[in-house]
């Protein structure tokens, strides 16, 4: 669905039609261009952007379309969906480049298309279910301000599967919620809504094989708390949940099981064990405290963050949570929110797909409070303090030299964009103060969206071409290949696929000091971070290190890249 109310006479003009489908998708359509801006502008940055790259290049030298291999091994990190797109996407935007800009079969630009490609469609879905379900005008705030929310923006350029799995598994709430409305005479539609739910139901299968039983875990709980709270328990029996359980069977189980037949029982047990129930209650990274996803909300969501006090006040007060599709959006949000708090492995992307929700429930706000006897100045006061704070922080740094010694180095190759940001928020946060008196919350909404999308934009641009040298791989592979060319290379503890990617080598890991006396000779070489080298650990101590030569040193994105060589005059005294 284009979510274009008015459609043109099939015989009529393709002209108008195609005009007023621009109009209807204006914020949808800018958010595409924004990306488009911003997707060429840097490398693969670490950690997890080299990762996936050098999975498609190793996918596409072996031909494989079952697993995702790293380093020469089944890569278990995440099921398969995400890597087939990446992998089409790097396939035909080769072809049709003539390889421009690839090196071993992958971009950064064109892996990044899958992601991008998610948050574009998802956002011109999500605008045309709103005008379908709600209210036309509300779809375009929403839109509006789910466009300009930061998190969602950044994910959306991000090489990681996170962006694939929030549109899905969003999209697939919004087709069930589509159809509860149908079914239960709330919207007007044809079967009793089933198109509805079979598209919910396909895509919870394919957020299930973009990241697994979490789709799953996250889904089952929210419907059932919208059935209880709307005492519709009934429903169950009428919602296909049937068909939905064949529609994920026939999308997840033929990838699962063939997976787990050539990947063993360690792979199997990797992928669904160890990446899900152990992540989620045994976690081995990314540990925080049960409140950490109100600091990421905080941060990921602004400068909306500051209108949710009076969200919730808005809901409470005007009782709009009595009407059933608002109940959904607070519970799309808040479940979420809860569930994955229990997690003892958090980040704030792991929260990304309750953020359209929040945008219905805030445009909700922006649209009605003033009818509702909601002080729609307040909100915009609020909303012009939330762009004027970073102005001024940015702007006392890069003008005033605020900060200290410290930052002031920090910051000096980047003045040029942080001032330009600084005088982006400013102007934003004026703007929306000069329309505060109008009363006008969508009005503040787009004004403050204006800011924002100029901020993402030189930030995007500006900002991270001054950043992608300092967080790049390529320098480090323009002096190391050569240096590397004809010996068999290892690398010392997990490895960073940057240093890999663009390379001619695979690097086999060594954990121990045993292996590394053991593999590594003076003709062989070894690649290192530096704070993993220095470490006094895995049986390594100073006499262990003076053993080797350091033959290059380069800064790369989280630290610095060692190249070595053991000495030879010391090779004798080595075990063998």
């Amino acid at each position: 669905m284009d979510g274009t109310e008015a459609a043109a006479s099939p015989r009529g003009p393709v002209g108008p039609a195609l005009a007023a489908w621009v109009r209807a998708n204006r914020v949808p359509l800018l958010f595409a261009l924004l990306l488009l801006a911003i997707l060429p502008m840097r490398d693969l940055w670490a950690p997890d952007e080299p990762d996936f790259a050098q999975c498609v290049r190793e996918m596409r030298e072996r031909g494989s379309w079952l697993l995702p291999y790293l380093n020469g091994q089944p890569y278990s990190e995440k099921p398969i969906l995400f890597y087939w797109l990446m992998k089409l996407s790097a396939m035909a935007c080769e072809r049709l480049t003539g390889g421009a800009g690839f090196t071993h079969g992958v971009s950064a630009w064109a892996l990044r298309l899958p992601s991008a490609a998610a948050a574009g469609g998802f956002l011109f879905a999500f605008r045309g279910w709103t005008a379908r379900f709600l209210d036309r005008d509300l779809g375009d705030l929403a839109a509006t301000i789910l466009a300009t929310v930061p998190i969602w923006l950044l994910q959306a350029q991000m090489i990681q599967t996170d962006m694939v799995f929030a549109a899905l598994l969003a999209w697939s709430w919004l087709s069930w919620l589509g159809g509860w409305l149908i079914l239960r005479g709330h919207a007007s539609g044809r079967h009793s809504g089933r198109a509805w739910f079979l598209g919910a139901y396909a895509a919870l299968a394919l957020a299930f094989l973009a990241k697994g039983p979490l789709a799953l875990a996250l889904s089952l709980p929210l419907v059932l708390a919208f059935l209880l709270w709307q005492r519709d328990l009934r429903a169950l029996g009428r919602v296909r949940a049937g068909t939905g359980l064949l529609i994920g069977a026939v999308i997840v189980l033929p990838w699962y099981l063939a997976a787990c037949i050539q990947g063993g029982t360690a792979y199997a047990y990797q992928m669904v064990v160890h990446q899900n129930f152990e992540r989620a209650f045994k976690a081995w990274d990314h540990q925080q405290p049960p409140w950490r996803y109100v600091e990421y909300l905080a941060g990921d969501f602004a400068p909306w963050t500051l209108l949710l006090p009076a969200l919730a006040l808005f809901l409470a007060r005007g009782r709009a949570w009595r009407a059933p599709a608002q109940r959904f959006l607070i519970l799309a949000a808040a479940v979420p929110f809860l569930l994955l708090s229990l997690s003892q492995s958090k980040q704030g992307k792991y929260i990304l797909m309750i953020y359209p929700f929040l945008a219905l429930l805030l445009g909700t706000l922006l649209q009605r409070g003033a009818a509702s006897g909601f002080r729609i100045r307040r909100l915009g006061g609020l909303l012009a303090a939330g762009l004027a704070l970073p102005g001024l922080a940015l702007g006392a740094a890069a003008f005033l030299g605020a900060g200290g010694r410290y930052l002031q180095v920090q910051v000096q190759p980047f003045l040029g964009p942080l001032r330009l940001l600084a005088l982006l928020f400013l102007l934003g946060a004026a703007g929306v103060a000069l329309r505060i008196r109008h009363g006008d919350g969508p009005a503040l909404a787009r004004v403050a969206a204006l800011a924002l999308g100029l901020v993402f934009l030189a930030t995007g641009t500006w900002g991270f071409h001054r950043l992608d040298p300092l967080k790049s791989y390529r320098r480090w592979t323009a002096a190391a290949a050569p240096l590397m060319a004809g010996h068999q290379v290892y690398y010392w503890q997990t490895i960073r696929s940057g240093v890999m990617v663009y390379t001619d080598h695979l690097m086999p890991e060594i954990r121990s000091r045993a292996g590394l006396d053991r593999l590594v000779g003076p003709d062989q070489r070894l690649v290192a971070m530096e704070n993993e080298w220095d470490q006094d650990a895995w049986g390594m101590d100073p006499q262990a290190r003076d053993q080797f030569e350091i033959l290059l040193r380069v800064p790369v994105g989280g630290g610095e890249a060692l190249l070595l060589r053991r000495r030879a005059t010391l090779v004798s005294g080595s075990p063998q």
